[in-house]
């Protein structure tokens, strides 16, 4: 009976401490903000610290003068933090590969609407069938989503992303061949 117990309270042990092993998750890596956001955050922190500050360096009384100025810290700092402590350039390669893991997907989804086609003159539009085709083109990403697929007689379009990516990737096959990137 120790032994059970023992193993039970090890199991919730590695659970908790490392949760993506314990269920058998891979690692897609965190998600990463779109990088709009950054520029939002020191915009506003910007403003608000520069609201507080004005009053503050205005305003006679000892006690609003350092409340207001204490305020104006905490955007200031905010602001001070996202211009330059953010590895901008990380987060763009990040982004670009994740980007490329998603175009990839689409690619082997490309190769797969391509079969299709010439076996059965359309294209499939139905996902889960989508799926079943795609495995002798090298497989999905399990980290890249589909978003969206469209199909049409003459041609399809697909829509990708990493679940760590801000970005989507759109696949047209109206830009050229299908197994071009529109």
């Amino acid at each position: 009976m120790s032994n059970k117990r023992n193993q039970f309270f090890l199991w919730v042990l590695i659970f908790f401490i490392i949760p993506d092993v314990a269920l058998g998750q891979s690692s897609c890596g965190e998600k990463i903000p779109a990088l709009g956001i950054f520029d939002q955050i020191s915009q506003y922190a910007l403003w608000l610290a520069l609201a507080f500050m004005i009053p503050g360096i205005i305003f006679d009384h000892k006690i609003w003068k350092k409340t207001l100025l204490l305020f104006a810290l905490l955007p200031f700092v905010t602001w001070a933090y996202v211009n330059f402590f953010v590895d901008y350039n990380s987060l763009k390669k990040e982004i670009f590969n994740h980007n490329a893991m998603a175009e990839a997907t689409l690619a082997n989804i490309a190769e797969a609407q391509d079969r299709y086609k010439s076996e059965q003159e359309t294209y499939i539009g139905d996902l889960r069938k989508l799926y079943s085709h795609i495995g002798g083109a090298g497989g999905m990403n399990e980290c890249v989503k589909i978003l969206n697929v469209q199909a049409e007689f003459d041609y399809w379009r697909a829509e990708a992303g990493h679940v760590s990516s801000p970005d989507t990737v759109i696949w047209d096959s109206r830009a050229g061949t299908s197994l071009k990137k529109g």
